[in-house]
């Protein structure tokens, strides 16, 4: 078994991994921010700063952990590739697209093997801190921000002190519906626009996950404080819970 970790690591770290991963698949040659949270959790299972392929048997051994473990391509496959192109000065292109799509599958397979030494609860699963859309933003603000880390909804506090979610369909009826006055519908805030917001689901941080994924079944749920239902934690889709 690999070296014992505090519950508070294996979530920092697989945390880091989901988050190099949705940036690799946001830019797809960017597979160094993959090998950087790769290389952050080597040195951390080894205790020790050293070359990425020095981390291979502690990482290795992590990954058996994983469910995926024998139904993908093989751990050692992956890693080699991510160690050479780790090695290498230079990517680009159709070359570095492919070493994305297998940086990708490695970090899905070492985030796994992490999560699943945690309770399955909402909280060890959610994105945590959510990006919002306020009130008093433009939309042209707001549409850029869902654009850049493809968000199909952000979480609002409404008028009344609600949460509720802003899709990307909404945002999109709006500005299209009239061509003419896209642009100024652009520069106009939020709470002047019209848009409709969707009532807001809420689940627990502490709910379990069988819970969780009928409710995630429907849309997008926020994620309240276990003791304050008022407290935004998190956001959870069912994408996190593949």
């Amino acid at each position: 078994m690999p070296l014992e970790m505090e519950s508070a690591a294996v979530l920092n770290f697989a945390d880091q991994l989901r988050s190099a991963r949705e940036a690799a698949i946001r830019d797809g040659e960017a597979f160094d921010v993959v090998i950087h949270a790769t290389e952050r959790l080597g040195s951390f299972l080894n205790g020790a700063i050293r070359d990425l392929g020095r981390y291979e048997e502690k990482l290795a051994d992590l990954s058996q952990e994983s469910e995926d473990a024998a139904s993908i391509t093989p751990f050692s496959v992956l890693f080699d590739l991510v160690r050479d192109a780790r090695n290498d000065a230079l990517h680009q292109g159709a070359f570095a697209r492919h070493l994305t799509v297998h940086a990708i599958e490695l970090a899905l397979r070492l985030e796994d093997a992490l999560r699943k030494r945690l309770p399955a609860i909402v909280e060890n699963y959610m994105v945590r801190n959510p990006t919002c859309a306020e009130l008093w933003q433009p939309i042209g603000l707001i549409r850029q921000q869902m654009l850049a880390n493809s968000f199909s909804f952000m979480p609002v506090k409404a008028e009344d002190g609600q949460w509720r979610l802003l899709s990307d369909a909404n945002l999109a009826v709006y500005l299209r519906e009239n061509a003419d006055e896209r642009k100024n519908r652009m520069a106009r805030r939020l709470k002047e626009s019209g848009i409709d917001l969707n009532p807001a689901t809420f689940v627990s941080e502490r709910a379990g996950l069988a819970e969780a994924a009928l409710v995630v079944a429907n849309g997008p749920v926020l994620v309240h404080h276990e003791h304050d239902t008022k407290i935004l934690v998190g956001i959870l889709t069912a994408f996190d819970l593949l």
